[in-house]
């Protein structure tokens, strides 16, 4: 099994923070407190 990547292609996770989570959207911390106020 070759395992240097021979295409040109960008990786992609260039650019982003390899093994963080990624920040909450807008619209999932609304549904988190939608969740919230209904329990």
């Amino acid at each position: 099994m070759n395992i240097n990547a021979t295409c040109s292609r960008q990786p992609w996770h260039k650019g982003k923070l390899v093994g963080e989570k990624t920040p909450l959207r807008l619209r999932d911390v609304w549904a988190i407190r939608v969740r919230f106020q209904i329990a």
